[in-house]
């Protein structure tokens, strides 16, 4: 437990225990919205990649006033793997702001877990906590793209203005645009294309191990499908592309109702790196989704797994490319070193942590989807 020298200091910073839950749950309520046990149990006490709770929570009178938790995965470079672990959920109660609790659990995170199990820090800050990794020494990667695809418009409206000014935009051509995008694509005839309720685990590992790169990735073994893709906020179906009973590809979607908006991702794609008919099966796979999910607003993929070039032959546009780049906030991932590589604080397996394209990133190595 720390607090500072001033003895009026009423802040006690320490790990998160097993009976703080609670008041967890209670302060995320109050600052970020509803969450339950389930959700919070997945995330963090079922989390396979921890023995723990990796969190540093701020008490004032025994109350959880702020916090600082992070989401682990293990991260796969080469033939290694490592713990990484992602600054999420980070809060500090409305009546104990501008007090340093943000600055003083963060650097008690990165006293705690510097040069143990942990390899880095990555994440995906918001504009609210961007400013605040920079400043306790993280370093910007790269603003990963996104590609949406925007199916019915009016469905966006609502409390976001963002959404509402992207309806707009969006309402004129839409309907016309993606159905002229469609009849375009056609998916090869000898490709089947099958869609699961969940994840089939080992046809999903079979296809990762097709084609692993050699970038910063999450581990895509059993024990990733078996547990990532339970997230209670969303309903996730797998699709898998065969030809002559031989996998090509594969796909899952998470799906969510978010404000009252109807909204697909595509989570993550297997394998990530590229074989002879990758993308025949991804081709196959995407014209079954869009097919399946007519009814949400918008479809939307993360990072480069899937190329740009073939998600704009279905209708996405990326988030960095006009009208979206002026009214969508962008992905920024950045990233900090635990542990020294052979001397070298920022790299990892000899790979620059602050290099793009040492990194393959989806929706799955991002703690909100």
């Amino acid at each position: 437990m720390t607090s500072p020298d001033d003895e009026d200091d009423p802040y006690v910073i320490r790990p998160y225990e097993p009976d703080d839950r609670d008041d967890f749950l209670e302060l995320y309520d109050q600052v970020l919205g509803d969450r339950n046990d389930e959700w919070f149990r997945w995330k963090y006490e079922d989390n396979p990649y921890s023995d723990h709770v990796p969190m540093i929570v701020a008490t004032d009178e025994g109350r959880i006033v702020g916090t600082k938790p992070a989401f682990a995965l293990e991260l796969r470079i080469g033939e290694e793997t490592y713990q990484g672990l992602q600054p999420a959920d980070v809060m500090v109660h409305e009546d104990h702001r501008r007090r340093g609790l943000y600055s003083r659990t963060t650097e008690r995170l990165k006293e705690r877990y510097r040069d143990r199990e942990a390899a880095l820090f990555f994440n995906f800050p918001n504009e609210a906590t961007l400013s605040g990794s920079l400043k306790h020494g993280w370093q910007i990667v790269e603003e990963v793209p996104t590609y949406y695809r925007v199916q019915r418009p009016d469905a966006l409206a609502g409390d976001n203005e963002r959404l509402e000014t992207l309806a707009k935009f969006a309402r004129p051509f839409a309907g016309a645009y993606l159905r002229t995008r469609d009849v375009t694509v056609r998916s090869p005839r000898d490709v089947t294309v099958r869609r699961f309720a969940d994840v089939p685990v080992e046809q999903f590992v079979e296809l990762a191990e097709q084609a692993r790169p050699g970038t910063i990735h999450a581990n895509r073994d059993e024990t990733f499908y078996e547990w990532r893709f339970n997230n209670p906020l969303w309903s996730y179906d797998a699709y898998v592309a065969t030809r002559g009973g031989e996998p090509l590809a594969g796909i899952i979607t998470g799906t969510r109702t978010d404000d009252g908006t109807k909204e697909t991702c595509l989570s993550d794609v297997a394998p990530l790196g590229t074989t002879p008919d990758r993308r025949d099966g991804l081709v196959a796979i995407l014209e079954r989704i869009l097919a399946d999910r007519r009814d949400v607003a918008m479809v939307a993929a993360s990072g480069r797994a899937i190329p740009s070039d073939l998600l704009a032959q279905f209708g996405f546009r990326s988030d960095q490319s006009l009208p979206f780049s002026k009214l969508t906030q962008p992905t920024t991932q950045v990233t900090y070193p635990l542990a020294g590589d052979g001397g070298h604080e920022w790299t990892v397996a000899g790979r620059a942590i602050t290099d793009p394209l040492n990194w393959t990133v989806t929706f799955a190595e991002q703690d909100t989807w």
